[in-house]
C-alpha cells in the first residue's frame, strides 16, 4: 500500500504507507527513545514551517507512523484511515505558517488530523452514508505477537483485543478519541486536551465513559481481572 500526497498540486511523496513500530497498548509517552523521537520531529516541523522544503521527507518519516495509525483508529475503515491520512498530511502542509516553534508536533498534527476526521463525518452524516467498518473486523494497527507465552495466552490475548477493539468502534467519537490519545497514544490528561480542543476535567469524563464501557463489555465476555 502506498500513499501519495499532492500538495500545490505537485505530488510530493509516494511510498509504502508505515507500521506503528509498536503496539499502542503498550505506548508510554516517557520513555527515553519517544522523548527523543519528538524532539527529533519538533525540529524538523519547525525547519519545515521556516520554508526548508527539503526537510518534508524527514517529516513524514517521523510523522507518518503515529499519525496513520492515529488515523486508523479515528476512522475505523483502512481505505477511509488512508485518505484521512493523506488530507491531515495536506492540511498540515498548507498550515505549516502557523505551526509555533518548540510546541509538541505530534499534538499539533493530531489535533488536524481529528479535525479533518470530523469535518468528513459531518459530510457524511449529512449525505446519510454508512459509517460502519466495512471489512467487518477489528481495526488494528498491529496484531499482537506472543510474549513468551502459552499459545493458549496469546489466543485469550487476541480474544480480548478483539472484545476491545469491537467497543473503541462503537464509542461516541468524542469517547474514543479520548482513550485513544490517553491509553493508546500516551498522552497525558493535559496533552489530550490540548489536542482535543477541551478542559482536563472533560477528557477525564469522556476517557472513563470509555473505560467503563470496555470494562463492562470485558466482563459479559468473561473476562475477570485479564483472565478469561
Amino acid at each position: 500500500m502506498t500513499s501519495n500526497v499532492t500538495m500545490g498540486g505537485a505530488e510530493l511523496v509516494e511510498r509504502p504507507l508505515p507500521i506503528c513500530p509498536a503496539d499502542p497498548r503498550t505506548v508510554t509517552a516517557t520513555e527515553p527513545s519517544l522523548v527523543r523521537a519528538a524532539a527529533r520531529l519538533n525540529g524538523v516541523m519547525q525547519r519545515y514551517a521556516a520554508g526548508e522544503a527539503t526537510a518534508f521527507g524527514e517529516l513524514y518519516e517521523a510523522l507518518a507512523p503515529r499519525l496513520h495509525c492515529f488515523c486508523l483508529r479515528l476512522a475505523r475503515n483502512r481505505s477511509d484511515a488512508d485518505d484521512l491520512f493523506q488530507d491531515a498530511f495536506l492540511r498540515l502542509h498548507r498550515a505549516r505558517a502557523s505551526y509555533i516553534p518548540g510546541a509538541p508536533a505530534l499534538h499539533w498534527a493530531f489535533a488536524i488530523a481529528r479535525s479533518a476526521h470530523l469535518d468528513r463525518v459531518r459530510h457524511r452524516q449529512r449525505r446519510r452514508e454508512d459509517l460502519h467498518d466495512a471489512d467487518g473486523g477489528p481495526i488494528t494497527c498491529r496484531s499482537l505477537p506472543s510474549r513468551d507465552g502459552s499459545p493458549e495466552d496469546d489466543v485469550c490475548t487476541r480474544h480480548m483485543l478483539l472484545v476491545v477493539d469491537r467497543e473503541i468502534g462503537r464509542m461516541s467519537e468524542k469517547n474514543r478519541s479520548a482513550y485513544v490519545l490517553l491509553r493508546e497514544e500516551g498522552l497525558s490528561v493535559a496533552e489530550a486536551a490540548s489536542v482535543l480542543g477541551t478542559t482536563g476535567d472533560v477528557v477525564k469524563q469522556r476517557a472513563h465513559r470509555a473505560y467503563e464501557q470496555i470494562r463492562t463489555a470485558l466482563r459479559h465476555a468473561g473476562w475477570d481481572e485479564g483472565k478469561p
